[in-house]
């Protein structure tokens, strides 16, 4: 990997990762749901500081260049928080659904209970 290149992906792992944590020190994100973020921009600035691991790395899964290599990883790492993102939306929407349905019935009640008493 060319030196300027080297650099490049360092200084872009560091502003992602001082971005990810900023985040999480402003309160504009959980730090639960920015773990896997952390733990990304960490594992790109080792790459970018250390390319040759992941060159053996690529080689012993037959994979002719490290950048294949990073694509396909990243690509599937965002598939998959992807995934895990799509089953919180529906676990959310699933217990809004319930809440609302709650409150309805409570208000029911409310509006019986004011009756009986009005009469």
């Amino acid at each position: 990997m060319p030196i300027q290149l080297r650099i490049l992906s360092i200084v872009l792992a560091l502003a992602f990762l001082a971005f990810t944590v900023r985040l999480v020190r402003k309160d504009r994100a959980e730090i639960r749901h920015m773990l896997k973020w952390l733990f990304l921009a960490i594992v790109i600035l080792l790459g970018a500081i250390f390319p040759e691991i992941g060159s053996k790395i690529a080689r012993f899964m037959g994979i002719h260049t490290l950048a294949s290599l990073t694509l396909f990883t990243l690509v599937g790492i965002l598939i998959i928080i992807s995934i895990l993102f799509q089953l919180s939306l529906v676990s959310a929407e699933k217990q809004i659904t319930n809440l609302v349905q709650e409150i309805s019935l409570l208000k029911k009640r409310v509006n019986e209970l004011e009756e009986e008493k009005s009469e």
